[in-house]
């Protein structure tokens, strides 16, 4: 997440130790492993406020620790009722949305068997089992089996690939649903937040996503990939206008790379914001 998203914002440092010291008592060496300056030996314990410790087992973790908690790319305000977390990793996010929406009902998606066995068990930690809901599939525009590769990149940047029983490293086969079943299956009639963070693999999911199910969406905090072929990011900004969305900030960096978040005009007026390249 940081090596393509950290050179996106330019928010003071300051505030973002100063919400570290807020979130830890190890906001010390927090800070410098995610600054470079040193690293953590893993696993790392991190104890944030009220929760739980989290175990990160690579300074991938720090970073996506860093930028939801501290950095806040993603918008909740804490009045939400329903939420989908769709690429949910190890967790962060809705561990973030559960403990500031105290009461809304958490879908969080995750494929990769390491990846959901981490995120449930950081759910059962903290006693959210009765409104968090872990499931462990991707989201793509069919339902089929594909695989994920388990060795590197790091954790949060694994795609999900068509199936090759003949991969030459390891992988694990993952079941695809449509974003359209996802919502008749859990029986989500309204969805205040949709995030999505699925490496590459939401423009076949909102492309293929029919409108009845679209209008059932209040925002989306989209983080978008330019390096899909067959897909640009115009493209799917596009659509998402055509099918009522309004971008509310849509920031990205010079290799294509971002993270835009829209919001559903008939739910919310929000004015149009360009692109800030950097």
């Amino acid at each position: 997440m940081r090596s393509k998203l950290a050179p996106l914002w330019n928010l003071n440092r300051s505030i973002e130790v100063f919400r570290c010291i807020h979130e830890t008592e190890q906001w010390l060496p927090l800070s410098c492993a995610y600054l470079g300056f040193r690293d953590l030996t893993y696993p790392y314990p991190l104890r944030i406020r009220g929760m739980r410790p989290v175990m990160l087992k690579e300074v991938s973790d720090v970073w996506a620790f860093w930028q939801i908690f501290l950095r806040r790319v993603y918008e909740i305000t804490g009045g939400e009722k329903t939420v989908l977390d769709a690429g949910a990793n190890i967790g962060f996010f809705t561990l973030w949305a559960a403990r500031l929406a105290a009461g809304a009902r958490i879908f969080s998606i995750e494929p990769a068997p390491e990846s959901y066995d981490r995120l449930r068990e950081n759910v059962r930690a903290n006693g959210w089992e009765d409104r968090v809901s872990c499931l462990q599939f991707a989201l793509a525009g069919v339902s089929e089996t594909r695989m994920v590769k388990m060795g590197k990149p790091k954790s949060q940047a694994r795609r999900v690939l068509s199936y090759d029983s003949n991969a030459s490293e390891p992988i694990a086969a993952v079941t695809t649903k449509t974003l359209a079943q996802v919502f008749e299956e859990q029986g989500i009639d309204s969805l205040d937040v949709l995030k999505m963070d699925i490496e590459g693999g939401e423009y076949e999911t909102l492309l293929s996503a029919p409108s009845a199910v679209l209008r059932k969406i209040g925002r989306i905090s989209l983080e978008y990939h330019p390096d899909v072929e067959g897909y640009t990011t115009e493209q799917l900004l596009t659509f998402l206008a055509q099918q009522g969305f309004t971008l509310k900030t849509n920031i990205c960096n010079r290799d294509g790379f971002g993270l835009a978040l829209l919001e559903n005009s008939a739910r919310a007026n929000a004015p149009s914001v360009a692109p800030v390249s950097q």
